[in-house]
């Protein structure tokens, strides 16, 4: 079928791949809408929440997040943890292959483990394992099935650092990914799927892999079986929501994530269904409290006060979401009632504010993105009531890689952002907390407190905490949270076993196309 003749160019190419495709359809494919090119293959270094879902079907770790949020093996068999929780052996499961062919070793886990952990790679999850300059984490392999990891502390996050999906999975590579010189090539990694063609701007390929071996429980988030049921999946990208939209009711497109506002049209049209799930991405308003004028406290409380978070949310979910101030998901079970608590909605008391302040009118600069998510809607819902109190806010529209560049320098002074997910409630306080330009909450006290989290076992305890990093938060406001974010996918009846999960991030293994 014909694509409609106001659509982009990129939708136009989409049509013409598709058909070209449906020319040799012995092969089954995927046809699936993606809102943004990768940001390179090297895995846990180039990143963002797109590129992550790429590399999560290519790589895999020793541990995985289940459905649940959590814990479970993956490239491991099984693991155990001394009394003093310095000690974690992990036994690995045999068989596995990696996509040249080669066997996995405790040698390539120790290969892939050194790499990570050298500066010059720059892995994003490096400070994690450290202790200042000096590594808090050593690993051994007594044998070729063998890894043990010794910490200098007891650490509550390690398996779950571990198994982030921005880390990479601390994925175990074949040291065929690269070069003589160390210079990086390309993932060969363990995953069911590995890279097949990359058109930059078009198109990036998942194929099947042929020689997985997958694990034999259930399929269970990013755990368990990982069974291959499509030749290949590819990921168009089309950055524009109405070009995805109108590609999917042109018959280009199997799978595609969709807005809200969208969904009763998309009911409409004939063998679909909409897919709903309620997930651990947060949707929130940065603010960059180093900026000369946002570093006055009352400026940015006022600011919380004139946002009516719940209208932000009804209007961007249609009714279907729930605003929430907290950097912790309410499917975590760390989410008390004092996770609800926020600013309230009063622009008295936001105007009050900015006369104590002396505010005079300055202009704020909000920077957002018109990929899918909402990020220009939020924002723009948001500049309308700031406007309300009386603060001057300008809207910037910008390409996605170039706000995450300013988002990574902290080089702005408002940001529609979203995070992926962090499972872990110490780990929802530490991906906007610390002294990197990137980390918006750079409050020294807030900053220990969140390490303590991460080191504490003991539940009750780190409630305690999760509790008073979420009232410090509140008080200070780096950031003003909006919500956890509801997703939304639009598949056609062909095609099976598609399932929306709390991680939001797609996952094509268990996915047929009839």
């Amino acid at each position: 079928m014909k694509l409609h003749k106001h659509l982009i160019t990129s939708a136009a190419a989409l049509a013409l791949v598709v058909a070209a495709a449906g020319q040799a359809k012995a092969e089954k494919v995927l046809d699936v809408a993606f809102t943004q090119d990768i940001r390179g293959t090297n895995p846990g270094v180039d990143r963002d929440g797109n590129t992550d879902t790429v590399h999560m079907h290519i790589v895999e770790g020793l541990v995985a997040y289940a459905a649940d949020f959590s814990i479970k093996p993956m490239l491991a068999d099984s693991w155990t943890v001394s009394d003093d929780g310095l000690t974690y052996t992990f036994k690995l499961r045999p068989g596995v292959k990696f996509h040249n062919g080669a066997d996995m070793t405790s040698a390539e886990v120790k290969w892939s483990w050194d790499r990570f952990m050298d500066k010059a790679t720059k892995w994003r999850c490096r400070s994690y394992f450290m202790n200042g300059d000096a590594p808090a984490v050593t690993m051994a392999t007594p044998d070729a099935s063998t890894i043990v990891y010794t910490l200098d502390s007891p650490n509550a996050t390690f398996l779950g650092n571990l198994a982030r999906f921005d880390c990479g999975n601390t994925a175990v590579l074949h040291p065929d990914s690269v070069d003589a010189d160390g210079k990086w090539k390309a993932p060969i990694g363990t995953g069911p799927f590995k890279f097949g063609a990359i058109e930059p701007g078009r198109y990036i390929d998942l194929v099947k892999f042929d020689g997985y071996n997958s694990r034999t429980d259930a399929q269970d988030g990013y755990a368990g079986r990982k069974d291959v049921l499509v030749d290949r999946v590819r990921l168009h990208v089309l950055p524009e929501a109405s070009v995805i939209k109108t590609a999917y009711q042109a018959g280009d497109l199997d799978l595609i994530s969709i807005e809200a506002a969208a969904i009763p049209e998309l009911e409409a049209v004939p063998n679909t269904t909409v897919i709903k799930a309620e997930t651990a991405v947060w949707d929130t308003l940065l603010i960059n409290s180093r900026d000369p004028l946002l570093k006055d406290v009352r400026i940015r409380q006022a600011m919380a006060h004139a946002i009516d978070r719940d209208q932000i949310i009804a209007v961007i979910s249609e009714g279907q979401g729930r605003a929430n101030p907290s950097p912790v998901p309410p499917v975590s079970s760390y989410f008390s009632d004092e996770l609800w608590k926020k600013l309230p909605y009063d622009l008295d008391k936001a105007k009050a504010l900015l006369e104590e302040a002396g505010y005079k009118g300055e202009p704020i600069s909000i920077v957002a993105n018109k990929r899918a998510g909402a990020y220009y809607e939020r924002a723009l819902i948001a500049q309308s009531m700031l406007r309300k109190a009386g603060i001057n806010t300008e809207l910037k529209v910008l390409e996605w890689g170039t706000q995450l560049d300013m988002y990574k320098t902290g080089k702005y002074q408002m940001q529609s952002f979203s995070y992926s997910p962090r499972l872990d409630p110490a780990l929802s306080f530490e991906m906007i907390s610390g002294t990197k330009a990137r980390k918006v909450w750079q409050d020294p006290e807030a900053i220990a407190l969140v390490k303590k989290a991460m080191v504490t076992s003991v539940a009750a305890e780190r409630q305690k905490m999760v509790n008073q990093l979420h009232a410090m938060f509140i008080e200070q406001v780096p950031a003003i949270g909006l919500g956890h974010r509801m997703e939304f996918y639009a598949v056609r009846d062909k095609v099976t076993g598609f399932k929306g999960w709390g991680a939001g991030k797609m996952i094509f293994w268990g996915v047929d196309v009839k």
